[in-house]
């Protein structure tokens, strides 16, 4: 899950299995990102599902210099990470002494190394470990055969590397810490992210209770969002008195920073598209009417309707998918968002925002330096 700062656009039926949830629960919870904007419009968000694969440790740029043919095999070998040369690292750092007893080591001998063998057992645990693309991909003999020959190859540049005392990197050291971190928060948030049932009566009393919803209407509205209530009631009440100041204050005071360049101006959208909350109001707003103040996990928002082009309303039959679906994601969202604010309060969590507003991110790295978007970083000991 991410940051309470929304996505800058929605897309509609995402399944909650999706990998984009590694490392979700390092952040807070909002909807899927579209990185051509940053935005904090309330576009329609779901809950990623936790995955059982671990992170991959290996770096994006390392094989960018590798041959084209040696390209998707060196992706199977980022499958043979760390535990697996740990389990057959002997505990000198040396390649003398054989593997250390385990389950995985059963079966048929099938290479060796440097006084070291791979049995199928062992073959079988890390073919295990792989997605079903990558297995299917190593139905080909000579691919199986690159894959056992890569995690020899990734061993040896492990001992390599510990003679060189890279395992007692600091940065190594860092890294490892900060992937364990993610995998035990993500396993926490699992018990969160269980999708709760909808009953087809769920459904029916929520297409009953929003006659405004579930319809070809679309709207043109514009927003002011600002973290608290009270500031933004105090925008609500100014508005109020002088309503002609709305893309003003929407340029002065929102916090979706996209939307304030353009007074606050969302476009033109039909329903699906934001989030219930949000959706619920808007839709039932006349043009030219303030809605009173509205919460989302985004924040709070002020919503003015500025265009309206009135639809025709759908059948419950074409729409019930889309609301068990909606109904299931806010469901989820507001149990993850309620655990986290739970846990701010009992923290006493607190954040000074002057002091914030003086640490300045450093600049990215200049154009082809090493580290720099589009040059490769060589690996330290191939992992």
């Amino acid at each position: 899950m991410e940051s309470p700062a929304c996505p800058a656009r929605a897309r509609a039926n995402h399944n909650t299995d999706d990998e984009s949830s590694k490392g979700c629960a390092t952040n807070a919870p909002r909807g899927p990102r579209d990185g051509d904007r940053d935005s904090r419009a309330p576009v329609a968000t779901r809950v990623n599902a936790p995955t059982d694969r671990p992170e991959k440790l290996t770096a994006s740029g390392p094989w960018a210099m590798a041959p084209p043919h040696m390209k998707n095999l060196c992706l199977l070998v980022v499958a043979t990470t760390l535990v697996f040369a740990a389990c057959n690292q002997p505990k000198d750092g040396g390649g003398g002494a054989g593997p250390a007893a385990s389950e995985a080591h059963t079966g048929e001998v099938i290479a060796s190394y440097a006084g070291k063998n791979v049995t199928s057992g062992d073959i079988l645990k890390e073919i295990e470990r792989l997605p079903a693309p990558s297995r299917a991909y190593l139905a080909d003999p000579q691919r199986k055969r690159q894959f056992v020959e890569n995690m020899a190859l990734n061993d040896l540049l492990y001992i390599e590397g510990t003679k060189a005392d890279l395992d007692k990197d600091p940065e190594i050291d860092r890294q490892v810490t900060d992937l364990r971190k993610r995998l035990v928060v993500q396993r926490v948030m699992r018990q969160y992210q269980t999708p709760p049932e909808i009953s087809d009566a769920d459904v029916q009393k929520q297409y009953d209770d929003n006659p405004n919803l579930y319809s070809t209407t679309q709207v043109r509205a514009s927003h002011i969002l600002v973290k608290d209530e009270a500031t933004a009631k105090e925008i609500l009440a100014e508005l109020k008195e002088h309503p002609e100041k709305f893309e003003t204050l929407a340029q002065e005071k929102s916090i979706d920073t996209t939307t304030a360049k353009k007074g606050g101006d969302l476009g033109m959208f039909g329903q699906g598209r934001m989030v219930p909350d949000f959706e619920k109001v808007v839709f039932s707003l006349k043009v030219g009417e303030l809605s009173d103040v509205v919460k989302t996990q985004f924040g709070y928002h002020v919503i003015k309707v500025t265009d309206r082009k009135e639809g025709e309303r759908k059948p419950l039959d074409q729409v019930k998918e889309q609301i068990r679906a909606s109904m299931r994601n806010k469901a989820m969202q507001d149990r993850i968002q309620g655990h986290y604010d739970q846990l701010k309060k009992d923290a006493g969590l607190k954040i000074d925002d002057d002091a914030l507003a003086k640490v300045t991110p450093p600049p990215p790295p200049p154009v082809g330096a090493p580290g720099a978007p589009g040059v490769p970083v060589m690996p330290s000991g191939g992992h």
